[in-house]
């Protein structure tokens, strides 16, 4: 999405009473280096951590920070209250890895309701997105007719959701023992 197409639906967000979080990213230059120097040399209004939790051999901790967006231009970025900055550690046998991530906010709140919201869109992200992009090769997906894009995207979700109902914690194992075997595929269906 071009910056200034953005602006106007954060404008339209937030004249119809609405909030919004929206990620910056590296390639919006001038606001992230300005997000960056906030961060550096401002104190967080709160900050909210995860305890380490270890999955699949690794270890991982989140911590959310929440700074005042005092220096962002209220006439480019209409309604900002929040600057977000979202810290991940990873740690693994090999090694120790941090990524931050900012975001703006129109919405303010507590560093620890963030925390929670942050888990619950990584959440969304790996019951859904993941195995959309990944098992089911969404990303690969090519073609000229947007209805068709968001029919078989569709599809993918309604197949990840009818696989969780039917007791499947995992579409790749269930894609393999479903293999072949269409009666059985039809009576999910049922």
């Amino acid at each position: 999405m071009r910056f200034t197409r953005k602006k106007k639906t954060l404008s339209l967000i937030v004249e119809g009473g609405n909030d919004y979080v929206v990620a910056v990213k590296e390639n919006q230059g001038k606001l992230y280096r300005q997000i960056e120097t906030i961060i550096r040399y401002r104190q967080p209004r709160q900050t909210a951590s995860t305890p380490f939790e270890c999955h699949h051999g690794r270890q991982e901790q989140r911590r959310v920070s929440v700074y005042s967006a005092q220096g962002i231009d209220p006439q480019r970025w209409q309604g900002t209250k929040t600057i977000l900055c979202v810290e991940r550690r990873r740690c693994t046998p090999d090694k120790c890895s941090i990524h931050r991530a900012y975001y703006l906010s129109s919405l303010a709140t507590t560093a620890r309701l963030w925390n929670n919201m942050v888990r619950g869109h990584w959440s969304i992200e790996n019951q859904l997105h993941w195995p959309k992009d990944v098992v089911l090769h969404e990303d690969e997906t090519y073609g000229r007719n947007p209805n068709a894009l968001l029919n078989a995207s569709l599809f993918r979700s309604i197949t990840i959701n009818l696989l969780r109902l039917n007791g499947f914690k995992s579409v790749t194992s269930a894609l393999r023992e479903l293999a072949n075997q269409v009666e059985r595929i039809f009576r999910l269906l049922q």
